[in-house]
């Protein structure tokens, strides 16, 4: 019994270390997440400034993006590895085609001043017909942080809650993205942490990877497990992952009563992605989702 004691006082203090941290890395978020998805890609060119603040605008209290380590050590702010061909425009005017000409323009493969010079905006996005057609640039994510800092506080608005997506996949290491993924969580985490905005971010990712990195570098920080396969349970990707994440992000249409069961059982919150109507929005919400990530978080006023 005598040695029975000391390893139940052990268990007891790492059970209540987790639970700490995770209070912690989300003290202050709202009840439910409205997050803008790429900014508001519904209605702005996605993961630009004007996106960010449109979001903002129009409700949302959380605003996701998508980052990508340049060949220059920048944290970009992107969702495609390359090029998107549906959307962007050479500075000479020209666009590119193909796909096998759109890997010549890999992000990490290129200087963050050669980026910036490819618009993103101008030609819209034929898959979202509400977006506004403006020129505009891929942000670094100090400048889109900066950016929408400054605007919150200019306008008396609540300050923004960043969601940052670290696209990272084992096919990706080496092109695409730094083989060790723990190069581009430091990297982010640097700019993050320069900017002062304490604990209003959260990282997230599909690959367990660079979120297992970041919970043992950062242990205080709040972490996001995305998902959208339909052959794992909740508790096979906990298992895949080594702990319980603060946010459960799964595809929408994976959210059973069941899901949302567990999420509060294992006290994470449960966010699912990429719901873009009011139907499917009013449905999540009865079975008592703690969030939403849409590309129209104005679908979300009424929350």
């Amino acid at each position: 019994m005598k040695l029975i004691l000391p390893l139940l006082a052990v268990g007891c203090l790492a059970a209540c270390s987790t639970t700490g941290q995770t209070a912690r890395g989300m003290k202050g978020y709202p009840k439910f997440f409205k997050e803008g998805h790429r900014g508001t890609r519904g209605l702005m060119p996605e993961n630009t400034i004007p996106a960010m603040i449109k979001g903002l605008e129009v409700g949302a209290s959380f605003i996701e993006v998508d980052v990508y380590l340049t060949k220059d050590g920048q944290v970009l702010i992107a969702h495609d590895p390359f090029i998107n061909t549906a959307i962007s425009t050479l500075p000479d005017g020209s666009s590119v085609v193909s796909k096998d000409s759109a890997k010549m323009y890999t992000w990490h493969q290129m200087n963050y001043a050669d980026i910036r010079r490819i618009d993103v905006g101008a030609k819209g996005n034929p898959a979202f017909p509400r977006q506004a057609k403006l020129p505009t640039y891929m942000p670094l994510l100090g400048e889109l942080i900066d950016s929408v800092e400054a605007y919150t506080k200019l306008h008396k608005m609540k300050p923004a809650i960043y969601n940052i997506e670290i696209k990272s996949n084992p096919k990706m290491d080496g092109v695409y993205q730094p083989a060790d993924s723990s190069l581009l969580v430091k990297a982010l985490m640097d700019v993050v942490k320069s900017k002062k905005i304490g604990n209003r971010f959260y990282l997230q990712s599909f690959d367990v990877r660079p979120l297992q990195a970041a919970r043992r570098l950062y242990p205080n920080v709040a972490i996001g497990f995305l998902t959208g396969d339909a052959k794992r349970s909740v508790a096979d990707n906990l298992k895949e992952l080594g702990f319980k994440p603060d946010v459960y992000s799964p595809a929408y249409q994976l959210v059973k009563q069941e899901t949302v069961e567990t999420c509060r059982k294992e006290g994470m919150k449960l966010v699912p992605w990429t719901v873009n109507t009011a139907e499917e929005i009013e449905k999540l919400v009865k079975l008592g989702v703690d969030g939403i990530i849409t590309d129209y978080p104005d679908l979300l006023s009424k929350y």
